[in-house]
């Protein structure tokens, strides 16, 4: 017997996107699925003289972006004005917008935050910086940003500090500069998760503390985590649950905060078939996986299950 974790299934993507191309999966504040498809293979990527790739800004035709969304039971759809923008990360904003980032920049002034409205029509832009790992927006409308190495020691300003927070109109209301005399300066955020419009946890790079921000200051912070490399994690109660690391991308680590005592899981589906190959994103108390084909969550106390091996 092993111990394992149940990763309940949502949804199959072929039958939400079709046969689009799938950019990328999230989750909204209210813990709604999110996914975002183009109509055509992506444009995202170009090799260089010296046989390199590196990422495209623009498509050199249009994209054609469909925006699909979980509400209760129910799929809808948002069809986005055509755009030249190479976009990777998508979030409900305000009452019925959508944000959507493209994760490079050319500067400061580049605008590469996007609005649009609930029929697709494009409203507002402002400059979010280069190198975004991660974009969560929050209830009342406050973009939470993260950045990469190459963001945080490249040229934009708000990259250089691994975390900002702007509100609805692109204005800058926290740095994580601010606090850094209590925790240590990020040069990778590796792992966020926007829990509130209250609260916000991190995990970054070098040494992988996690830290939890109440209202815009550090509350608490936890420098010994016994897994490194994580891109995402839930957090319920006194434990978190975090995908994957380093050593090993397959599995998922429970730790106990209060005693450092951490169990290393798999994630199965219902009736106990270990997931493989997936990507995560972490909101509040759910962890949320992609495989190639299908989206599955583990919420809740991330209650253990026996399953035969």
């Amino acid at each position: 017997m092993s111990a394992k974790i149940v990763a309940r299934h949502l949804v199959d993507f072929e039958t939400v996107i079709g046969n689009r191309s799938l950019i990328t999966v999230t989750v909204g504040p209210q813990l709604n699925p999110i996914i975002l498809s183009l109509g055509k293979l992506p444009d995202y990527r170009q090799e260089s003289s010296g046989g390199g790739s590196f990422a495209k800004k623009n498509s050199d035709t249009l994209n054609d972006y469909r925006i699909h969304y979980c509400a209760g039971e129910d799929w809808f759809s948002v069809d986005l004005a055509p755009t030249l923008e190479n976009f990777h990360s998508v979030q409900p904003i305000g009452d019925q917008d959508w944000l959507l980032v493209r994760c490079r920049s050319s500067g400061d002034k580049d605008h590469n935050a996007h609005v649009y409205s609930a029929y697709g029509e494009h409203v507002r832009s402002f400059p979010a910086g280069d190198g975004i790992e991660d974009v969560q927006v929050t209830k009342d409308s406050n973009i939470w940003i993260s950045y990469f190495d190459e963001g945080v020691f490249g040229d934009c300003e708000w990259s250089r500090s691994g975390l900002v927070c702007l509100d609805n109109e692109g204005k800058q209301v926290f740095d994580f500069r601010a606090v850094c005399i209590e925790a240590d300066p990020i040069d990778d955020c590796y792992a966020l998760n926007v829990c509130s419009s209250h609260e916000t946890w991190l995990c970054y790079y070098t040494d992988f503390p996690l830290v939890r921000l109440t209202d815009h200051k550090v509350n608490e912070i936890w420098r010994n985590i016994p897994v490194a490399g994580s891109h995402a994690f839930a957090v319920s109660k006194e434990n978190v649950l975090f995908a994957g690391g380093y050593n090993n991308r397959t599995e998922l680590i429970k730790v106990h905060l209060p005693t450092g005592v951490f169990k290393k899981l798999k994630a199965v589906t219902e009736n106990g078939q270990v997931l493989k190959g997936f990507s995560a994103c972490g909101r509040s108390h759910s962890l949320y996986l992609s495989t190639e084909k299908s989206l599955f969550v583990v919420e809740s106390e991330f209650s253990e299950h026996s399953f035969p091996e």
